[in-house]
């Protein structure tokens, strides 16, 4: 009896086992910590050859920075940001929760930023670098730097060429009449973007300065010619 009850607990313990390189296996790795200061991977302190993967949260405190080497292009987060990752598919997905947060793209439909202002992905299926700033509960600057970028929300859609920046608002509609949830309850008014030009400042300039120094930086060289 003793011989039995060993013999399944060595089965099932080698079952455990060999599941887990199942299990990482389908679990890829998000991407890689290319550059990391006073910068977070969940409760941890990110450090440069670090894994990330979906699910995991990323942040930086005031005054750091983090990048990170995604697929074919980058992710980077600037001073005083967090993000939530996540993956559907071949897309890579970040969660703006505050601050600024960016990528650069080599891929077509690569990244995506989700902010409460809607979701940003490069247009057109095309490469493109832009960045986002979280500026109020419902308000965001939107800048592209390199390509077209793309704001969709409920149906709405903004491009925003490269070397062009915009100031985004949620907004209530006024004139939409609160729609009906269960029980005759109000679920509130639906809501709209408004949206206008403003001129690239210094913080647009800061940002690509990083944006070149990540591109052209010892840990991530340019491809050879």
């Amino acid at each position: 009896m003793r011989s039995w009850g060993r013999c399944v607990l060595v089965a099932l313990i080698s079952s455990g086992m060999l599941s887990l390189p199942i299990r990482a296996a389908e679990a890829p790795p998000f991407g890689i910590v290319a550059l990391a200061t006073q910068a977070h991977v969940g409760t941890a302190f990110a450090s440069t050859g670090a894994t990330v993967y979906a699910g995991d949260s990323i942040d930086t405190e005031i005054g750091g920075s983090l990048r990170l080497r995604v697929a074919t292009g980058q992710l980077y987060l600037l001073s005083a940001s967090a993000a939530n990752l996540s993956q559907d598919g071949t897309v890579l997905r970040a969660s703006v929760l505050r601050g600024t947060v960016g990528f650069s793209s080599l891929r077509a439909r690569e990244f995506e930023l989700e902010t409460p202002e809607g979701t940003i992905r490069a247009a057109n299926d095309l490469p493109a670098y832009g960045q986002v700033t979280i500026t109020g509960p419902k308000e965001a600057v939107v800048s592209a730097y390199r390509g077209t970028l793309l704001l969709e929300r409920n149906g709405q859609e903004l491009s925003i060429e490269a070397g062009k920046s915009y100031d985004v608002s949620v907004v209530p509609d006024a004139d939409a009449t609160p729609a009906q949830g269960q029980a005759g309850v109000k679920t509130g008014y639906t809501d709209h973007l408004v949206w206008k030009v403003i001129i690239i400042g210094t913080a647009a300039v800061v940002a690509y300065v990083l944006w070149r120094q990540f591109s052209e930086s010892p840990v991530d060289p340019p491809p050879a010619q």
